[in-house]
């Protein structure tokens, strides 16, 4: 077999195996785990892999066969130097085309911020350049992902952030990583650049609340209640921690016990601003006040327990904007900031 030959025909058994299309990042990781062909033998063979995909694809310059004929391979699903293949039937026509349009309509959902903390916690832990989604610590992640009560429905269970995937997700940090010689995969969300930029500068900030979010799933009680609040999409530690950060807030007993102790000093007020429901709403707003749980989300561990002086009475506005902070405001600074007023 020749040379050329043999690259053409891995990249084809390669692009079948991962469904009909990947990055090139994907088929040079699919090539080192199937070692049908010793890669020690080449000095750069990732260059082989991409001399004979351009070779024999008439989406690229260098192509000297005729288009659509039995040469014409590879196919570039998303236009030329995206960098996403594609197997090409003679006549031009995508083979795995409805392979493919199955597979889109069975897309499993957007990676969450939960999960992208998880990963970028991974990334900077163990960097996928010395890793592949074989690793111990991939698979363990893959596993952790899948028991995060935040995604109704996986339409496609079998592929729903399975280890490749997560692999996958490491790779896409690679192009904001400035240490990165290379461009890494250029697909990903905007999500995935906010959550690198908030985290970049604090690693161990991200690393407690990746580990918060984890333990937070051994009680589903208090992670699997959804809000539906649109703070919940916005939570910047995520739908787990928020939701256990209102399950907290709204644990009866413990508010119970706040507010009758406020309410035996005559002090039934929000803490902050002075405001009294029930002077301004007369019977209305009697008894009625918001709770805030002042332990940092980032610090919830497994086991850790609610006290009554981890929680602070508030009204709506104030309670807004003591969540509106990284690290939240403390009731003493929220107050100065009125006093300045």
């Amino acid at each position: 077999m020749h040379e050329q030959n043999q690259w053409v025909h891995e990249v084809i058994e390669v692009l079948k195996e991962i469904g009909g299309k990947g990055t090139l990042l994907e088929i040079y990781e699919k090539i080192k785990e199937r070692k049908k062909i010793d890669l020690s033998n080449y000095t750069d063979w990732k260059a082989q892999v991409r001399k004979n995909i351009y070779l024999y694809s008439s989406d690229t310059d260098i192509f000297k066969f005729s288009s659509g004929g039995e040469k014409d391979i590879f196919h570039s699903i998303s236009g030329k130097g995206k960098g996403l293949w594609g197997l090409r039937e003679q006549g031009g026509v995508n083979q795995n085309e409805d392979a493919l349009s199955n597979s889109h309509k069975k897309k499993n959902p957007p990676w969450k911020r939960d999960e992208l903390i998880l990963a970028l916690d991974l990334y900077f832990r163990k960097n996928p350049n010395h890793i592949s989604n074989k690793h111990r610590e991939v698979i363990k992640l893959s596993a952790i992902l899948n028991s995060l009560p935040i995604h109704e429905e996986k339409l496609n269970a079998e592929k729903f952030r399975n280890p490749h995937g997560v692999y996958m997700k490491l790779c896409n940090f690679l192009r904001f990583d400035p240490d990165y010689p290379g461009k890494g995969l250029e697909r990903g969300s905007k999500l995935e650049e906010k959550v690198w930029n908030e985290y970049y500068n604090d690693k161990a900030k991200l690393h407690n609340i990746a580990q918060s979010i984890i333990a937070s799933v051994t009680n589903k009680e208090e992670a699997s209640k959804s809000t539906k609040s649109e703070e919940e999409e916005e939570f910047p530690e995520g739908k787990v921690l928020y939701r256990v950060h209102k399950y907290r807030e709204r644990n009866n007993n413990l508010v119970k016990k706040k507010k009758q102790v406020a309410k035996e000093a005559d002090k039934l007020r929000c803490e902050v601003c002075n405001f009294d429901f029930y002077e301004t709403y007369g019977e209305l707003g009697e008894g009625f006040i918001e709770c805030h749980h002042t332990l940092p989300v980032s610090e919830y561990k497994d086991g850790t327990k609610t006290k009554l002086d981890d929680l602070v009475l508030v009204c709506s506005n104030c309670h807004r904007m003591l969540h509106r902070r990284r690290p939240w405001l403390t009731k003493e600074q929220l107050q100065n900031l009125l006093l300045m007023d």
